[in-house]
């Protein structure tokens, strides 16, 4: 069983070392920052340290004032990209964002609930693409979060994905599923909404059920990354903590999207 939680933070740490290495090629060009790596990496001697720990104290020891500026470069693009309190986050997403959001069971229906407020704030449709096993347990928990009223208006609307899931279980084709999310987007505008979001655990099903489905799982979550980057949408894909299959899936799973983790964390990912 894959844990998250050890992958996410791994994520976070190789991504503060890319940062630093982005940062020192800004500052001093490709060529001259490739090449001061190597010789740094051999020069400088310290046991126990990192790659980048041993750069620096050259760059320290060379260029001091570029040190600093590779050093405060560094730490901007990690601190806009590092994650943040959920909740403060979710108040920022927009339309085109596509998020990924690890959680347990027992939370994931009121985790899903601050995208829906989030969507319904900004004037969106909001609908939630899901197998019929959880069709009560969202529902009951939009009523729990006071959305009554938009399940009854149709601002909020939850749609059996059962047959979707099979078509893609047994065919593997995703053009079924893609003509029916632009059906919806459709006649959502033509009912006066400019923007749609959608809650769809098309991908998370299939990963749950068996790790033969990781491939298409991942198909997936790149055909509706697609949707995102060209369409006035926003998805919100609710994930298990836990599911079979290979670990280097969630690096995949999480690259260019927002995502959050069972700990509370999360960062947004806009426009990609």
């Amino acid at each position: 069983m894959i844990d998250v939680r050890e992958t996410i933070d791994e994520i976070e740490a190789r991504s503060v070392d890319e940062a630093y290495w982005r940062a020192l090629e800004s500052v001093l060009g490709t060529l001259t920052a490739r090449t001061l790596r190597g010789t740094l990496r051999v020069k400088i001697q310290g046991e126990g340290m990192s790659e980048r720990d041993r750069v620096a104290r050259g760059l320290t020891e060379l260029f001091s004032y570029q040190a600093r500026t590779v050093e405060e470069l560094a730490r901007k693009e990690t601190s806009e990209k590092a994650p943040r309190p959920r909740d403060d986050t979710m108040q920022e997403v927009g339309v085109h964002g596509h998020w990924v959001d690890f959680s347990d069971a027992a939370s994931e229906t009121r985790r899903a609930m601050a995208f829906v407020r989030r969507g319904l704030t900004r004037g969106a449709k909001v609908i939630a693409l899901l197998p019929s096993l959880d069709l009560d347990h969202y529902r009951e928990e939009a009523v729990r979060a006071g959305h009554q009223e938009d399940i009854d208006s149709g601002r909020l609307s939850l749609f059996n994905a059962d047959e979707h899931l099979d078509v893609l279980r047994t065919a593997g084709v995703l053009a079924v599923l893609l003509l029916a999310i632009q059906g919806m987007i459709q006649v959502a505008r033509g009912h006066g909404y400019s923007e749609v979001w959608f809650i769809s655990k098309i991908a998370s099903s299939l990963l749950a059920s068996s790790p033969q489905y990781q491939a298409l799982a991942l198909r997936v979550d790149l055909a509706m990354d697609s949707l995102v980057r060209t369409l006035p949408i926003s998805f919100y894909c609710p994930m298990p903590e836990r599911f079979p299959g290979d670990p280097v899936l969630v690096t995949e799973l999480l690259a260019g999207h927002g995502w959050g983790s069972v700990a509370e964390l999360a960062f947004v990912s806009h426009g990609h």
